[in-house]
């Protein structure tokens, strides 16, 4: 099987210097498009690995406000990391959000909160890109991508040591064998105590270990014929479920006490071979794609040091996907893109409550199979009207069949009572259609507008109360943007903007059952609006100053939760209204026989307000956190000293009601460590 994408054939410019020739909340390179000389119009942020360890952007959730619209939130578990950008998410189901790891698709929210370890670039694209990317990629999507054995070699190793004993160590090698062979491989271990203690035992309830290990394998037998085989395999086995009671004002957590332990393991293993031919007038590109997953997921419920209920859940999801694209690369006034997208999911899960405070004491067991299948044809294409004018419009298809078999069984004792059991089909279909205008002005400034369609799949509730709910439909959007990207004063001042315009129909909204979970539900409408501005300032080429800025008024339209309740009008739960960050970075020169030159760089990244439940009542302010780092280099040796929350700012990290209890995971406290890096 063949499975493709077709990305540009930019290069970041490195050097030593801080100024870059374009702008990194800017320059997008792979939007399944193969020449340079394009710039997409969309709002995009593209950051480069050296960003990423100058501003200590170690895992996704950093990248939180950083990004505008962007925040990924910090619950319990990697299994726990939900997404939303620009109001557009999903807190237990399918994402709203796509993610790509080297063309490696990531279709379940579990498996994003992955190790960054050896990245050479992320790129986060804003609103839909539904056309080229398919499912769950309504809000934007994410594309990770690892460095290349061809464009760099030697050997890199990372050291660092920080509060709550964490601890970090990252060992990576490239080299090539000649013009035609490449291959490179990286290591990392993670390790934290946590910060979160549980009273009832006086130990950490977050703490975390966590390994990775990838290779990457390149070969180009001709000039316009290559082959990459990526693969990694990460485990993770971390505290789960540090929740505890959130005081009066809200807004901090006065204990976390619980009797039973609570983990989260997970063990994911990704694989992509990637192939590449092109003419002076065609490029094609394939991709085949796996990825295996198995986790576990053992949770105190009750939240509190009495042996009431707790809970085990497991998982294992076996994807494979492939795609071709074949692409247009010839000069012309007219271009072209085809795509065929093929997937298949198979999910198994299972959760067995154990209830202690029942008379007598019970057990749940659920099981589920899911299998899911689809295939998505796409075209676009690209019309230059006039030398500065130029029409991008595609088409996509999608068509999924998903199957779910579910099996509940009550165990007392030793008698089995079979409670539930089900045999559910579910099968949609999909037109993702979109337009763009976009005008050139001169070099890379622009305007354009742009009008597509969204959609997020449906699927099926592992908790539900009547038959009718054991499924969910997909939730649709239409969008409407307008945008621009400018330089000035000889790229020194670099400037993009957007305005937004969602319209989500079919909206899915999570609704806790006491004792049992979490179900999906259609509320109706929501609509979010909204404005982006990033802002990069080059004074000298030793001196980086940068603005991002991100505002999402997103609201129910329409949602009545019940027949007495109705939710119209009230703010999306976890959306924050304004997300900021403003930063400099400064290179001192020094020339000394201790060091070469000295890296300066400090960051506010501040975010709010924003609501944690449908009904509105309970929410967090505007908060703000102040990171700094110092960095000393002398030939291929760093040594950085790093702080973050320097001005220990006290926020909620995750806030629910369970049972009539206010329950929360304080937000991290300030932390600070110094990180090695050498390569040779």
């Amino acid at each position: 099987m063949l499975f493709l994408f077709v990305s540009p054939m930019i290069r970041a410019n490195e050097s030593d210097s801080l100024r870059q020739y374009h702008l990194d909340s800017i320059v997008v390179s792979s939007i399944k498009l193969p020449h340079a000389a394009w710039r997409v119009p969309a709002a995009s942020t593209t950051l480069n690995g050296t960003t990423l360890q100058r501003r200590q952007l170690n895992e996704m959730k950093d990248f939180t406000a950083s990004i505008p619209n962007f925040i990924m939130i910090d619950r319990d578990s990697r299994l726990t990391s939900s997404v939303f950008v620009r109001g557009v998410g999903s807190l237990i189901n399918a994402p709203g959000v796509a993610m790509y790891v080297d063309g490696i698709p990531h279709f379940e929210k579990s498996s994003f909160d992955i190790n960054l370890a050896d990245i050479e670039k992320i790129e986060f694209l804003r609103g839909p890109q539904g056309t080229l990317y398919g499912r769950n990629a309504m809000g934007g999507i994410i594309l990770v991508h690892t460095a290349s054995p061809f464009r760099r070699q030697g050997t890199r190793l990372q050291l660092s040591y920080g509060s709550h004993n964490e601890t970090g160590i990252t060992l990576s090698h490239r080299r090539k064998e000649g013009e035609q062979f490449a291959w490179g491989f990286t290591g990392d271990y993670h390790h934290s105590d946590g910060y979160i203690i549980n009273r009832h035992n006086n130990k950490t309830a977050d703490w975390l270990n966590a390994a990775s290990l990838g290779n990457r394998l390149e070969w180009r037998p001709r000039h316009n014929l290559s082959f990459r085989l990526q693969q990694s395999l990460e485990k993770v086995k971390q505290g789960a479920f540090g929740y505890g009671t959130v005081n009066s004002e809200g807004n901090d957590v006065d204990s976390v006490s619980l009797n039973h332990p609570s983990h989260y393991e997970r063990l994911i293993y990704d694989a992509g071979l990637q192939a590449d031919y092109h003419t002076p007038r065609l490029w094609l590109r394939t991709q085949s794609s796996l990825q295996w997953l198995d986790d576990t997921y053992e949770v105190d419920q009750d939240a509190s040091p009495r042996d009431l209920y707790h809970a085990l859940q497991g998982e294992r999801q076996r994807l494979l996907s492939q795609e071709i694209n074949l692409r247009d690369v010839s000069e012309g006034i007219y271009g072209w893109n085809f795509g065929l997208f093929a997937f298949h999911h198979d999910i198994r899960r299972s959760t067995d409550v154990f209830l202690q405070m029942a008379k007598p004491p019970y057990q749940l067991e659920k099981r589920y199979h899911d299998r899911n299948s689809g295939i998505a044809l796409y075209h676009q294409s690209e019309l230059q009207i006039t030398p500065r004018l130029a029409l991008e419009a595609g088409l996509r298809y999608d068509f999924e069949k998903a199957h779910s078999i579910h099996h509940e069984n009550k165990l007392t004792g030793g008698t089995v009572e079979l409670r539930n059991q089900y045999d559910s089909p579910l099968t949609f279909s999909q037109w993702t259609p979109k337009v763009t205008l976009q005008y050139h002005f001169n070099g890379f400034d622009q305007l354009y507008a742009t009008w597509a369609r969204g959609y997020k799949t449906g699927g099926f509730n592992t908790v539900f109360e009547a038959e009718h709910e054991r499924t969910f439909d997909p939730e649709k959007s239409w969008n409407y943007e307008i945008g621009g990207k400018t330089t000035l004063f000889d790229s020194r001042l670099m400037a993009e903007a957007a305005l937004f315009y969602i319209d989500i129909r079919n909206q899915q909204v999570k609704q806790l059952l006491d004792l049992q979970g979490v179900k999906i539900r259609n509320a109706g409408r929501s609509i979010s609006k909204g404005a982006e501005l990033s802002l990069k300032i080059v004074p000298s080429e030793a001196a980086l100053v940068y603005l991002t800025y991100g505002y999402t008024h997103a609201t129910f339209h329409s949602y009545r939760y019940s027949e007495e309740i109705d939710y119209s009008g009230n703010y999306l739960p976890f959306v924050p209204r304004h997300t900021l960050t403003v930063g400099a970075e400064q290179r001192i020169e020094l020339r000394s026989p201790v060091s070469d030159r000295l890296l300066l760089h400090v960051s506010y990244t501040g975010m709010g307000e924003r609501y944690w439940n449908e009904d509105n009542r309970v929410r967090q302010s505007f908060y703000g956190l102040l990171n700094a780092s110092v960095a000393i280099e002398k030939g291929s040796l760093r040594v950085t000293l790093w702080g973050k929350n320097i001005l220990n700012e006290r926020q909620l990290g995750y806030y629910f009601e369970s049972a009539g209890r206010s329950l929360g995971k304080p937000g991290k406290p300030f932390t600070t460590g110094v990180t090695i890096d050498y390569s040779f």
